[in-house]
């Protein structure tokens, strides 16, 4: 992938990422008021494991918007549950109980509305950690957030606001996710490993998020993530998305 140089301000040359924020923030806002239970049918790549960067396979899933009820294909067989199915390397799933975030899907209304405050409170979720460490942790649970739920759009927008204050996030125009797409990236550098959150750079929809370890390419070795492919919200499981999916898009 190639990247702007970083400007005397931190951010990439010709897009900050206060501007990305505030555009995915709007584009948040103008999005479904969805019920916790609602269906939303997702397609994605995903590259399982950081051996696998070169080869991200396909996989898709049902679940409501707060991420309580799933379903996936299995075998042939829909199946429907408090489960969810991880995808490995070799493009197959494994039955688990699904793991929720730290932030509850009924405690996003009540996040502080703030950007820092809201950093800040992400950063110390579920327990106080070493302040060096707590702009990396809100970031990837910003991230979490983002490929669990389907958010309402004030939470969601809030994010967006926070996501643009983080120290060391950057704007990259020029991010390519697993799928090999160009995309808008958030950037985090130096806290670990790089990251990126990826949206939709007509929509600013949520697309994608990726670690990408010392480097700014997904498809080298120690890199891993995933992208969405097609979202839309549908009627209950085992409905698939009409039409030509559009990415990161409910």
């Amino acid at each position: 992938m190639t990247q702007n140089s970083p400007s005397p301000s931190g951010e990439t040359a010709g897009l900050t990422a206060k501007v990305l924020a505030s555009r995915a923030a709007a584009a948040a806002l103008l999005g479904p008021a969805v019920s916790p239970g609602q269906w939303v049918y997702r397609k994605y790549a995903v590259v399982a494991t950081p051996d696998h960067a070169a080869s991200p396979v396909t996989a898709e899933r049902w679940a409501t918007a707060d991420n309580a009820t799933a379903a996936a294909y299995i075998d042939g067989q829909l199946e429907v549950g408090p489960w969810t199915w991880p995808v490995n390397p070799a493009g197959r799933t494994i039955k688990s109980p699904i793991a929720q975030p730290a932030i509850s899907y009924n405690s996003l209304t009540s996040l502080p509305t703030k950007p820092r405050a809201l950093v800040i409170r992400l950063g110390k979720t579920p327990v106080t950690r070493a302040r060096a460490w707590r702009a990396g942790h809100a970031f990837e649970l910003i991230a979490e957030l983002f490929q669990t739920y389907v958010m309402p759009p004030q939470p969601a927008a809030q994010i967006f606001h926070a996501l643009g204050t983080i120290r060391r996030v950057l704007a990259d125009e020029h991010a390519v996710d697993v799928a090999r797409r160009h995309g808008t990236g958030f950037l985090l550098t130096g806290t670990g490993g790089n990251q990126e959150i990826i949206v939709d750079p007509r929509t600013y929809h949520f697309a994608g998020y990726q670690f990408l370890g010392s480097g700014h390419d997904i498809h080298a070795p120690g890199a891993w993530g995933m992208a969405i492919l097609g979202q839309a919200l549908v009627p209950g499981p085992g409905v698939r998305l009409q039409g030509k999916p559009e990415p990161g898009k409910p």
